[in-house]
Parts: C-alpha cells; structure tokens; sequence
C-alpha cells in the first residue's frame, strides 16, 4: 500500500497517539513515591496536621520499601502497580513506596532492615506490616481490613 507523505504522516501520529495512550493507561498506577521531604510531609508530620484540621480525611497508607538491587524486589514485578490499580478508587487509603538505596534515612527511621517491606501507616504511626502472601488479593484484602481496624478504633476514640 502505497501512501501520500501526508497522509503517511498522519497515520505515523495517529498511530502513535494510541501508542501512548496504552502506555499512559498502563502506567496510569496510583502508587506514590515517597521520598525523605515527601514521606515526612504525607505520612509522619500528617497526624499533627490531622488533629488540628480536623476537616481533612484521614489516610491509611500501605508503603512498599525496596531498593533496586534487591532479587526479592524485582521479582515482585508490577505487583505493586497492580494494586495501586485495584485501590485506585479507595477513598482513604494510600499506596506508596520507598526506594530505600535513595531515602535510606526514611527506611532507618521505621525500622527497615530486610527487603521488600510493606507497612501500613496511620498519622504517623505504623500500625501494622505484611507478610502474607504476594498477590493483589492477598494485599488488597490485607489493608482494607488495616483501614477497617482504624475506622474502628477512632469510632471507639470519639
């Protein structure tokens, strides 16, 4: 099929205007990185500001501390992206990760030491780690249940 150098062009940008929009939907996670300014602000300093702007939402935060050269890490694959997918709609629940070769006072400060970890963080406190199984379900489940707990216990604290 022989085509016009106009035309040809214009297929060339169609064709990758949908390339990108694959890629933008792929990539389109809701998994935030947290690195030492942004963990402190998000994470360890939002109780302070909870409790005196009380109109905020409260945010359980599920956190994944890697670092790159870790064969656990990257067998983990796009597990973590996934269930930033799958929470994407979670009012109240965050999905974060560190890369803790980059933010290692981050990781000292909560008490990292084997990779990868995964904590759930509640105004600045850590209210519980994972290590159950490494699928989706398994971590979905785990932190609405986590998210639960909390609503509980500040129904219990009012």
């Amino acid at each position: 099929m022989d085509l016009a150098p106009g035309r040809r062009a214009r297929l060339l940008v169609a064709l990758a205007l949908v390339v990108l929009a694959v890629l933008a939907a792929r990539s389109g996670a809701e998994v935030i990185t947290l690195t030492e300014e942004t963990f402190s602000d998000k994470i360890t300093e939002v109780g302070r500001a909870r409790r005196v702007q009380i109109k905020e939402k409260d945010t359980v935060w599920f956190v994944k501390f890697c670092v790159p050269w870790c064969k656990h890490c990257k067998n983990l694959g796009t597990l973590w992206e996934d269930l930033g997918k799958v929470m994407e709609g979670a009012d109240e629940i965050e999905i974060g990760q560190v890369d803790c070769g980059v933010s290692k006072p981050v990781c000292s400060k909560v008490d990292i030491h084997s990779y990868p970890t995964f904590k759930v963080f509640y105004e600045g406190e850590e209210v519980a780690k994972y290590k159950g199984p490494r699928n989706v379900e398994s971590l979905k489940n785990f932190v609405l249940d986590e998210a639960e707990k909390v609503g509980e216990a500040k129904l219990q604290d009012s």
